[in-house]
């Protein structure tokens, strides 16, 4: 898409290109805070200098909003055309004021004045959502979306609402604590890789295929996430809690085990000071001579630690195999006799880059 959206900006007219290159640059909406997209509005080849369509993040949907310049008064603000006819169909000088203050007071000298009116009018769409679903107060997803609403972890801008002819769709930002995951987990870039956002989107009347949509960084740190069922029977107010106590106990036990691991490497790094080659948070190499043998240890510790040991690898100095040099992957990492172990598998490799067999006994 993103080529093509050049495309599109690029066939603009110049004097309405920078409101259309703000949006597509700057502007993210909706709990996803998704980049806006834009495409060309078909069979419109004579206007394509000064209409185009925006491909807006709402719910799980792409709503499609068509913008429309006048090139013989490139001052004005735009019409709009949207792709559901009930919103914004009855308008007057009054609701535009107070609702879309943006769009009345259209400064033509602003690049961020289209960003500006579209963000308000997503506002309106999302109320005007609320509306349609408050028009049937007997439906389920009435009852859900108002008893959701009076626990105090959620809000109405916790919430996105669309309404379909069969089915109404939520989509519930989870209250999770990410404050401590970007130093973790995103070291060593220049930003995060996304915003740190947990989402819950459920469907009415088929509620337990609710879907978890996470951010980069969480979907980095948390791996695959398996939501606990949600039964036909079960309401919102409880499921909700379910999943972000699920995810919050997750993140700390990440926290946790990253403590555990940089322990381990604090006391490897203070124990063996003049040996240390390099070291970060996840690993660290050591050089080390035993009975005038070189050799360098590699210990690379895992997202799964401590549930899952360190990896060592030893490498020789001297000895190389197919120009690299010639290394050994350990089958475990044993804490109690830590070195004696080290010692004895060193000794064993020595031998196999020299080409001799070993009668060494390893106790493990």
């Amino acid at each position: 898409m993103a080529t093509e959206s050049y495309g599109v900006i690029n066939d603009i007219a110049q004097v309405f290109r920078p409101y259309v290159q703000n949006i597509y640059q700057d502007l993210k909406l909706g709990l996803c805070k998704t980049k806006v997209d834009v495409e060309r509005i078909s069979g419109s080849a004579e206007g394509a200098e000064s209409q185009f369509r925006l491909v807006l993040p709402y719910c799980s949907k792409k709503l499609k909003w068509e913008v429309i310049f006048d090139a013989s008064t490139p001052w004005f603000a735009p019409d709009f055309r949207f792709d559901d006819e009930s919103f914004l169909n009855n308008l007057d000088e009054d609701f535009l004021e107070e609702k879309i203050p943006s769009l009345l007071k259209w400064n033509e000298n602003d690049p961020t004045s289209l960003s500006g009116v579209i963000s308000e009018m997503l506002g309106l769409y999302k109320i005007h959502q609320i509306r349609k679903l408050n028009e049937d107060e007997s439906s389920r997803a009435y009852f859900e979306y108002s008893a959701l609403l009076g626990d105090a972890l959620t809000s109405e801008k916790d919430i996105e609402v669309w309404v379909g002819s069969h089915v109404v769709e939520f989509l519930i930002r989870l209250n999770v604590d990410t404050s401590r995951l970007p130093e973790l987990f995103n070291e060593s870039t220049e930003q995060n890789p996304g915003i740190d956002t947990a989402l819950l989107l459920v469907r009415y009347p088929n509620s337990t295929n609710a879907e978890l949509i996470l951010s980069p960084l969480l979907t980095k740190s948390l791996g695959n996430i398996l939501l606990p069922p949600m039964h036909q029977s079960g309401v919102l107010m409880d499921y909700v809690p379910m999943v972000t106590e699920l995810l919050n106990n997750k993140i700390q036990a990440i926290l946790n085990n990253e403590k555990l691991k940089r322990e381990l490497l604090a006391q490897l790094i203070v124990k063996y000071e003049g040996a240390v080659l390099e070291h970060d948070t996840n690993n660290a190499a050591f050089l080390f001579e035993m009975n005038d043998f070189h050799w360098i240890l590699q210990i690379d510790i895992g997202t799964k630690f401590p549930d899952k040991p360190p990896v060592l690898t030893l490498r020789s100095v001297y000895h190389s195999s197919k120009g690299k040099p010639k290394q050994k992957v350990l089958s475990s990492c044993p804490y109690n006799n830590f070195e004696g172990y080290i010692e004895q598998q060193v000794e064993i490799f020595k031998n196999e880059c020299k080409g001799i067999s070993s009668s060494v006994n390893v106790d493990n």
